[in-house]
């Protein structure tokens, strides 16, 4: 059968290997994001505004694939986790009047990338170590690819490239034991 695609996945069709999945690093930090407690911990140490998500209803999946409007399997980010967004006919605002809401400003437009309508989806990609910056740049700016701007996070003990991947709207947060360091 010539022609038929041997891959089931962009990332695997791009040659992003993940080997990092494979090792003991990898599943700590995947079990410790499990826990609604240590996402909420890790996030709202990066984004403190995040404090007024409702993280009562925030769901978490794990290793949950990215599904392009025609079906095909993009990929599958470590984390995905979903915030409740909250139809409100004025957003909630802050003292010096900033949107603090995730359901204001901009997040009210269709979005055919989100899943579920409802709610606002994040990932988070976790690489103990960055091996290759080229290759993991071109797995996230993947994932975003499919309506995850602004929604990105690299959980990564390797603070290297911090700027970098930030500069290219990837939100680079460490693991406890580097954070207690920082």
């Amino acid at each position: 059968m010539t022609g038929r695609n041997q891959y089931k996945t962009l990332d695997q069709w791009w040659k992003i290997d993940d080997e990092q999945l494979k090792t003991p690093e990898h599943d700590e930090l995947l079990i410790w994001l499990l826990k609604k407690e240590n996402l909420k911990k890790i996030i709202t140490a990066k984004d403190p505004e995040a404090l007024n998500w409702d993280w009562i209803n925030v769901k978490i999946h794990a290793e949950e694939y990215i599904i392009a409007e025609n079906g095909y399997r993009v990929g599958a980010p470590d984390i995905i986790f979903s915030i409740p967004r909250h139809p409100t006919n004025e957003c909630e605002t802050n003292h010096s009047n900033k949107n603090i809401s995730p359901s204001c400003g901009s997040d009210h437009k269709y979005n055919p990338h989100e899943h579920y309508q409802h709610y606002s989806r994040y990932f988070i990609e976790i690489k103990p170590e960055i091996t290759n910056f080229g290759s993991t740049l071109r797995q996230l700016k993947l994932y975003i690819s499919y309506g995850y701007e602004g929604k990105a996070y690299l959980l990564t003990e390797d603070q290297r490239y911090k700027e970098e991947f930030e500069t290219q709207g990837i939100k680079v947060i460490y693991p406890p034991k580097i954070q207690s360091n920082l």
